[in-house]
């Protein structure tokens, strides 16, 4: 597992496109009123992109109706959760995605889980949106923040204690995914403060207190990614040795997404720079972040790899061959393989963007989310000391 930021053993796609972006003929040039130069890439062969001038009328709502995958559909994740007591506290966990390679799920923990969680043959990833997560795992405990990210590597088990408006994702990866940012220390830098419109009193990031059973002892759950239907085993654990004994092997890392932006820009064509850095990747699945102002420089088409959007922090503008529609704070959409997609945003956008070359298939009915939550997002920068600015 790599502990510090690995700029080498992947070669950025953006990287690739705005140098071939730079060196485009003039025939085609960049900006030509009614036209897009829109380039198209296969997964693991990123170097080999194809560029076309198009139409840009052609770009969007442009599909057959009728025809195509439906899984594009904007989701609000948290509006499919019921709502949970915050004296009683509880768990709240639905499935919204799932692929061959990943699935994604959303939660809503006020308390302390009544289990440990351990996948056996895969990675957990767990990216909080709001509220606080503490984290208890077999190499210790982790606080988790707006803004940061939790790896929880195959084999290592886990327990969620969240305070009463933890809300997060959760990713579920088959194959083994290798770190390309460095773990998270000292005091957040980019500190982001998330709260249901009209409902602040859990917005200030207090963590809740940890509990135990009276007798010691705590259920673990272990799962696999095959399992059917039974397979899966329920052990009774004591929960103290459940904590803080492991000392060698993967370990949890807590990563924080936003703060290590990485800008690209083309030199001859003006285009506008792009803000983005590699999380961590697998042969079948890839996690970034963007942050970029402005139009994204050029349409883009993975013909055989599904993009997810979690759009951290909005609005953006997204224009792809389904519709034109807005993206708002923790919104979810995608854009199938061979779909047209580009986007407008401003400058303190922030979207987690997760890759696979087979399908993620929405599993819900957008017709069930259960309320239209506003979630308000305060951002603040922190100097050196910790202090906001």
């Amino acid at each position: 597992m790599a502990s510090e930021l690995d700029t080498t053993v992947h070669r950025s796609l953006i990287e690739t496109m705005m140098k071939e972006a730079d060196e485009a003929p003039e025939s085609a040039p960049v900006g030509t009123p009614g036209v897009e130069r829109c380039f198209y890439t296969l997964w693991g062969r990123e170097d080999e992109i194809t560029w076309e001038a198009q139409l840009s009328s052609d770009l969007s709502s442009s599909i057959v109706p009728g025809t195509g995958r439906q899984d594009w559909r904007k989701l609000r994740p948290f509006d499919f959760l019921p709502e949970v007591d915050r004296e009683k506290g509880g768990v709240a966990r639905m499935e919204l995605y799932a692929g061959e390679h990943v699935r994604v799920s959303v939660a809503h923990i006020s308390g302390g889980e009544r289990h440990f969680e351990r996948a056996g043959d895969f990675d957990t990833i767990l990216v909080q949106f709001a509220g606080v997560s503490v984290v208890e795992t077999n190499f210790g405990v982790f606080e988790v923040r707006p803004g940061e990210a939790l790896l929880v590597p195959a084999m290592v088990a886990h327990r969620t204690t969240g305070s009463p408006s933890c809300r997060r994702v959760e990713y579920t990866v088959r194959e083994l995914v290798s770190v390309h940012l460095p773990a998270a220390e000292g005091e957040q830098q980019l500190r982001f403060r998330i709260y249901p419109e009209g409902d602040p009193s859990d917005a200030d990031g207090l963590a809740p207190s940890l509990s135990r059973a009276a007798n010691g002892k705590i259920p673990e759950h272990l799962t696999r990614w095959e399992d059917l239907p039974g397979d899966d085993f329920w052990f009774e654990r004591t929960h103290d040795w459940m904590v803080g004994k492991a000392d060698r092997g993967r370990a949890p890392i807590k990563i924080r997404p936003f703060e290590h932006f990485k800008s690209t820009s083309a030199v001859a064509n003006d285009l506008p720079p792009v803000r983005s850095a590699l999380l961590w990747d697998s042969a079948t699945f890839r996690q970034r972040v963007y942050s970029n102002p402005g139009r994204q420089p050029a349409p883009h088409r993975g013909y055989d790899e599904d993009e997810l959007w979690l759009q951290f922090v909005g609005p953006v503008r997204v224009e792809t061959e389904h519709a034109i529609y807005e993206m708002q704070n923790g919104s979810f959409s995608m854009a199938e393989a061979g779909v047209s997609h580009t986007s407008v945003s401003t400058a303190d956008m922030y979207r987690l963007t997760s890759y696979s070359p087979k399908p993620i298939r929405m599993v819900v009915d957008p017709a069930n989310q259960l309320r239209e939550t506003k979630w308000i997002v305060e951002v603040s920068e922190s100097d050196a000391s910790g202090a906001k600015q």
